[in-house]
């Protein structure tokens, strides 16, 4: 983060500091219930939506939650935004089950896209694919899909559709940094994405290949290059609270309970 703070790209007036947005992290650490899964072995699966829609029912999906997935952030001049990104099942995604130091790791949404030119959300979509190209963070197999995340409180599949696939700035056998975006969300006349996305490395000794590393470096390194190669730009930051500090059981790696909000210049 402080790369991107260095670099002097401009802030949006709903921007704190990393102090304030730090302090507010601590004060407000998000907690996750560690209730055993509510999911029934014959439970049927979700429906698939379009692309570009949301869910029709979000609570088919998070009545069967365990935790707390549909738990919801209230930033200042955004929709409410989904803490965390769900898995297939309903449940707080947790890198497949593997331990981040004996923990069980929960994958925060830590980036926010804004569009407030695109004229449909087809065009919104196509606009977003082309500048993650150009941000050499372009689709790449090899990666676990399917997973879900929470856009005023409408329940948004990963997009775009496809097995395996996520934005990623490098083959999946070697380390990158990668993310599952999700929307868009019409909102306001502007179309809203929401990502999630880690820094792992490759480890085929491993029971889940794809070992953790960060999610910080992660974001950070995606919203320089989006800023530097696209018509995204980094605008603020906002803190979403979904970091887990102290818990015995659970935990969020380094992530800081920030979000980077990247908004289109044109």
């Amino acid at each position: 983060m402080a790369a991107l703070l260095a670099a002097g790209f401009a802030l949006g007036s709903s921007t704190q500091t990393m102090a304030e947005a730090s302090a507010n992290a601590t004060a407000n650490a998000a907690t996750l219930d560690r209730s055993p899964s509510s999911v029934p072995e014959n439970a049927p699966p979700v429906s698939t939506p379009t692309t570009t829609a949301p869910i029709s029912t979000p609570a088919s999906i998070l009545s069967r939650a365990e935790g707390r997935a549909e738990e919801e952030s209230f930033p200042s001049g955004l929709p409410s935004i989904g803490m965390w990104m769900i898995s297939p099942k309903g449940t707080p995604a947790d890198w497949l089950g593997s331990p981040c130091r004996g923990k069980r790791l929960i994958e925060p949404i830590n980036v926010i896209i804004v569009d407030l030119f695109a004229i449909s959300a087809e065009d919104a979509t196509h606009r977003l694919l082309e500048a993650c190209a150009k941000a050499e963070f372009p689709r790449r197999q090899g990666h676990s899909s399917g997973y879900y995340a929470i856009i005023g409180s409408q329940l948004f599949e990963q997009f775009p559709s496809g097995d395996k696939d996520s934005f990623s700035d490098a083959l999946f056998v070697f380390a990158n940094d990668h993310g599952r975006i999700f929307g868009p969300l019409e909102w306001n006349g502007a179309y809203i994405f929401v990502g999630a996305f880690s820094r792992e490395r490759f480890d085929v000794a491993s029971k889940v290949k794809h070992c953790f590393e960060s999610f910080d470096r992660a974001r950070d390194a995606f919203a320089q290059r989006m800023s530097e190669s696209s018509i995204y730009k980094l605008s603020s930051f906002v803190q979403l609270g979904n970091v887990v500090l102290g818990d015995p059981a659970l935990s969020t790696g380094d992530h800081d309970g920030i979000a980077v909000v990247l908004t289109s210049e044109r």
